[in-house]
Protein backbone atom coordinates (compact mmCIF):
# COMPACT_ATOMS: atom_id res chain seq x y z
CA UNK A 1 0.00 0.00 0.00
CA UNK A 2 2.87 2.37 0.79
CA UNK A 3 4.39 1.78 -2.65
CA UNK A 4 1.18 2.65 -4.48
CA UNK A 5 0.82 5.96 -2.62
CA UNK A 6 4.47 6.77 -3.44
CA UNK A 7 3.74 5.98 -7.09
CA UNK A 8 0.66 8.23 -7.11
CA UNK A 9 2.64 11.03 -5.46
CA UNK A 10 5.46 10.66 -8.00
CA UNK A 11 2.95 10.65 -10.87
CA UNK A 12 1.25 13.80 -9.56
CA UNK A 13 4.63 15.50 -9.20
CA UNK A 14 5.52 14.67 -12.81
CA UNK A 15 2.14 15.88 -14.06
CA UNK A 16 2.42 19.14 -12.09
CA UNK A 17 5.92 19.63 -13.49
CA UNK A 18 4.55 19.15 -17.01
CA UNK A 19 1.85 21.74 -16.42
CA UNK A 20 4.30 24.25 -14.93
CA UNK A 21 7.21 23.73 -17.32
CA UNK A 22 5.56 22.08 -20.30
CA UNK A 23 2.91 22.96 -22.83
CA UNK A 24 0.50 24.25 -20.16
CA UNK A 25 2.58 27.39 -19.63
CA UNK A 26 1.22 30.76 -20.68
CA UNK A 27 3.32 33.90 -21.07
CA UNK A 28 1.76 37.31 -21.24
CA UNK A 29 2.93 40.91 -21.09
CA UNK A 30 1.09 42.64 -18.26
CA UNK A 31 2.66 46.12 -18.17
CA UNK A 32 5.07 48.26 -20.16
CA UNK A 33 6.79 51.45 -19.04
CA UNK A 34 9.09 53.60 -21.18
CA UNK A 35 11.02 56.56 -19.86
CA UNK A 36 13.29 59.00 -21.67
CA UNK A 37 15.71 60.81 -19.37
CA UNK A 38 16.24 63.63 -21.89
CA UNK A 39 13.45 64.28 -24.40
CA UNK A 40 15.76 66.23 -26.74
CA UNK A 41 17.81 63.05 -27.27
CA UNK A 42 15.19 60.30 -27.35
CA UNK A 43 11.42 60.18 -27.32
CA UNK A 44 8.84 57.42 -27.42
CA UNK A 45 6.25 57.81 -30.16
CA UNK A 46 4.71 54.53 -29.08
CA UNK A 47 5.02 52.50 -25.89
CA UNK A 48 2.01 50.29 -25.36
CA UNK A 49 0.56 46.84 -25.08
CA UNK A 50 -2.22 45.63 -27.34
CA UNK A 51 -4.61 42.86 -26.30
CA UNK A 52 -4.97 40.30 -29.09
CA UNK A 53 -6.83 37.70 -27.05
CA UNK A 54 -7.27 36.37 -23.54
CA UNK A 55 -3.75 34.94 -23.31
CA UNK A 56 -2.10 36.98 -26.06
CA UNK A 57 -0.80 40.52 -25.68
CA UNK A 58 1.58 42.21 -28.11
CA UNK A 59 4.20 44.82 -27.29
CA UNK A 60 4.75 47.88 -29.49
CA UNK A 61 7.56 50.42 -29.02
CA UNK A 62 8.70 53.19 -31.36
CA UNK A 63 11.81 55.08 -30.18
CA UNK A 64 12.83 58.26 -32.00
CA UNK A 65 16.48 59.28 -31.75
CA UNK A 66 18.21 62.56 -32.45
CA UNK A 67 21.42 61.09 -33.91
CA UNK A 68 23.18 64.47 -34.14
CA UNK A 69 23.01 64.78 -30.35
CA UNK A 70 23.20 61.13 -29.37
CA UNK A 71 26.24 59.09 -30.48
CA UNK A 72 24.74 55.71 -31.28
CA UNK A 73 28.03 53.83 -31.56
CA UNK A 74 28.95 53.86 -27.86
CA UNK A 75 25.73 52.68 -26.22
CA UNK A 76 25.76 50.64 -23.03
CA UNK A 77 22.89 48.55 -21.69
CA UNK A 78 22.13 47.77 -18.09
CA UNK A 79 19.87 44.73 -18.33
CA UNK A 80 18.11 43.42 -15.24
CA UNK A 81 15.72 40.56 -14.65
CA UNK A 82 13.59 40.82 -11.49
CA UNK A 83 10.97 38.65 -9.83
CA UNK A 84 7.91 40.28 -8.26
CA UNK A 85 8.43 40.87 -4.55
CA UNK A 86 12.21 40.80 -4.85
CA UNK A 87 14.30 43.76 -3.72
CA UNK A 88 17.34 43.00 -5.84
CA UNK A 89 17.80 41.41 -9.25
CA UNK A 90 16.33 37.92 -9.28
CA UNK A 91 18.75 36.33 -11.70
CA UNK A 92 20.58 38.82 -13.88
CA UNK A 93 22.02 42.31 -13.61
CA UNK A 94 24.49 42.89 -16.45
CA UNK A 95 25.99 46.04 -17.94
CA UNK A 96 27.35 45.53 -21.43
CA UNK A 97 28.27 47.43 -24.56
CA UNK A 98 25.40 47.21 -27.03
CA UNK A 99 27.84 47.11 -29.96
CA UNK A 100 29.80 44.23 -28.40
CA UNK A 101 26.56 42.40 -27.67
CA UNK A 102 25.45 42.76 -31.30
CA UNK A 103 28.83 41.47 -32.53
CA UNK A 104 29.03 38.51 -30.13
CA UNK A 105 25.77 37.81 -28.28
CA UNK A 106 26.94 34.34 -27.16
CA UNK A 107 28.98 36.01 -24.43
CA UNK A 108 25.71 36.88 -22.63
CA UNK A 109 23.70 33.71 -23.23
CA UNK A 110 20.60 34.63 -21.20
CA UNK A 111 20.23 37.98 -22.98
CA UNK A 112 20.92 36.28 -26.32
CA UNK A 113 17.86 34.08 -25.75
CA UNK A 114 15.77 37.16 -24.90
CA UNK A 115 17.18 39.03 -27.93
CA UNK A 116 16.35 36.16 -30.28
CA UNK A 117 12.74 36.35 -29.09
CA UNK A 118 12.64 40.11 -29.79
CA UNK A 119 14.59 40.09 -33.07
CA UNK A 120 11.78 39.00 -35.48
CA UNK A 121 9.62 41.92 -34.31
CA UNK A 122 12.25 44.68 -34.58
CA UNK A 123 14.24 46.59 -37.18
CA UNK A 124 17.48 46.20 -35.14
CA UNK A 125 18.98 43.39 -37.20
CA UNK A 126 22.48 44.88 -37.58
CA UNK A 127 25.38 45.98 -35.43
CA UNK A 128 26.53 49.53 -34.65
CA UNK A 129 26.22 52.34 -35.43
CA UNK A 130 22.48 52.78 -35.10
CA UNK A 131 21.44 55.72 -37.27
CA UNK A 132 17.68 55.25 -37.39
CA UNK A 133 14.66 55.01 -35.12
CA UNK A 134 14.04 51.70 -33.37
CA UNK A 135 10.74 49.92 -33.84
CA UNK A 136 9.45 46.84 -32.03
CA UNK A 137 6.12 45.90 -33.57
CA UNK A 138 3.64 43.23 -32.47
CA UNK A 139 6.01 41.29 -30.22
CA UNK A 140 4.04 38.46 -28.60
CA UNK A 141 5.35 35.93 -26.12
CA UNK A 142 4.98 32.29 -27.15
CA UNK A 143 4.86 29.31 -24.82
CA UNK A 144 7.78 27.62 -26.60
CA UNK A 145 10.02 30.43 -25.29
CA UNK A 146 9.88 28.71 -21.89
CA UNK A 147 11.73 25.64 -23.17
CA UNK A 148 15.03 27.55 -23.03
CA UNK A 149 14.29 29.46 -19.81
CA UNK A 150 11.95 27.43 -17.55
CA UNK A 151 10.91 29.89 -14.83
CA UNK A 152 8.22 29.03 -12.27
CA UNK A 153 4.85 30.81 -12.47
CA UNK A 154 5.16 34.40 -11.22
CA UNK A 155 5.36 37.98 -12.47
CA UNK A 156 8.76 39.13 -13.73
CA UNK A 157 10.24 42.38 -14.93
CA UNK A 158 12.85 42.88 -17.63
CA UNK A 159 14.44 46.30 -17.22
CA UNK A 160 16.62 47.61 -20.05
CA UNK A 161 18.43 50.91 -19.55
CA UNK A 162 20.34 52.35 -22.51
CA UNK A 163 22.93 55.09 -21.91
CA UNK A 164 26.49 56.17 -22.65
CA UNK A 165 29.22 57.72 -20.53
CA UNK A 166 28.29 61.35 -21.17
CA UNK A 167 24.57 61.50 -21.93
CA UNK A 168 21.49 60.12 -20.18
CA UNK A 169 19.53 57.56 -22.08
CA UNK A 170 16.21 55.83 -21.76
CA UNK A 171 14.70 52.86 -19.98
CA UNK A 172 12.08 50.24 -20.86
CA UNK A 173 10.46 48.09 -18.17
CA UNK A 174 8.52 45.09 -19.43
CA UNK A 175 6.41 43.14 -16.96
CA UNK A 176 5.46 39.62 -17.93
CA UNK A 177 3.52 36.90 -16.21
CA UNK A 178 4.28 33.19 -16.41
CA UNK A 179 1.24 31.08 -15.45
Amino acid sequence: MKHSSDFVLALLTILCGFVVFGKGVFLKFTNLECESFDKSLTSFDKCRLKALGRHNVSLNIYIKFNPSLYPMNNIKINAQFHQRGSFGPYIYNDTMSFCEFMKNPKRWMFWKIIWEAILPATNMNHSCPVNHDVIIKDLSLKEDMMTMIPFPPNTYQIRLRFFNSTLPGFECRMHLTVY
